[in-house]
C-alpha cells in the first residue's frame, strides 16, 4: 500500500481517510487536509492501486461498464488500512473517510457494507456507482453512519443531479444524512473545507 499521511500534532484523536478521485494519487488532497485545519485527526491518504486508462494517476476501479468492474484490490486495500487505523488506537465512531468523485463513490460503497458504524463519511462531487448492489449488501450498522455529501452547483463533469440522487438513495437507507451545495464546478472550494471541518467537530448532532 502507497500511504501518505498528514498531522498538526502529537497524539490526535480522530482518523480521517481521504480518498483522491479518478487519475489522482497520494498527495491529491494534502492541501484539503491542511485547508480543513483540524488539530486534533492524523489524515491517511492511499494512493489507488489501479493505474488509468489514461497513462497517467490511479483509479479505484478498473475495467469499464461493458466488460464489467474489478475493485476487489481497492477493498483488500481499505481493509488493510482501517486494520492499521484501528491498530494505531483510533476508536470507529472517530473515523472518518472524505473522498472526492471517484473517491466519493469509493466512500459510500465501502463504509456502508461495514459491519460497524463509522464517525461519518463525506462524498464530495460524487455518485452512487453500483446502487442496486448497494441497497442489497448495505449493513444495519453502516445506514447508521452519518453522511455528508457535497456538491459544486456548477459541476459539468458529475452533475449536481447525482448529489440529490444520492441524498435520496442514502434517506431510502436510513443513513443520517444532508446535502450542502455552493457555486462551484469539480473541485473542493474554500468554503467545503469549513463543512468538513464542522461535519467531523460535530456528527453526533445528526443521530
Amino acid at each position: 500500500m502507497v500511504l501518505e499521511t498528514y498531522q498538526r500534532q502529537n497524539n490526535p484523536t480522530r482518523a480521517i481517510i481521504g480518498l483522491h478521485g479518478w487519475t489522482g494519487d497520494e498527495h491529491s488532497l494534502r492541501p484539503v487536509a491542511v485547508g480543513v485545519n483540524l488539530r486534533n485527526a492524523k489524515w491517511y491518504f492511499p494512493r489507488a492501486p489501479y493505474s488509468t486508462d489514461h497513462g497517467v494517476g490511479y483509479s479505484w476501479f478498473s475495467g469499464s461498464d461493458e466488460k464489467g468492474w474489478e475493485y476487489r484490490a481497492t477493498l483488500d486495500l481499505m481493509d488493510s488500512l482501517l486494520k492499521q487505523i484501528r491498530s494505531e488506537g483510533f476508536s470507529l465512531d472517530e473515523t472518518y473517510i472524505v473522498g472526492f468523485s471517484q473517491g466519493a463513490s469509493l466512500a459510500l460503497e465501502y463504509a456502508l457494507r461495514l459491519p460497524y458504524t463509522l464517525g461519518g463519511i463525506v462524498p464530495i462531487a460524487g455518485f452512487i456507482k453500483f446502487p442496486e448492489e448497494l441497497r442489497r449488501s448495505a449493513t444495519q450498522t453502516g445506514r447508521a453512519t452519518p453522511v455528508l455529501i457535497m456538491h459544486g452547483s456548477q459541476d459539468t463533469i458529475v452533475k449536481p443531479e447525482a448529489g440529490y440522487d444520492t441524498l435520496r438513495f442514502l434517506r431510502e437507507l436510513g443513513n443520517p444524512v444532508r446535502l450542502e451545495t455552493y457555486p462551484a464546478k469539480h473541485k473542493i472550494p474554500v468554503r467545503a473545507l469549513r463543512l468538513i471541518r464542522d461535519f467531523v467537530n460535530r456528527t453526533p448532532e445528526m443521530v
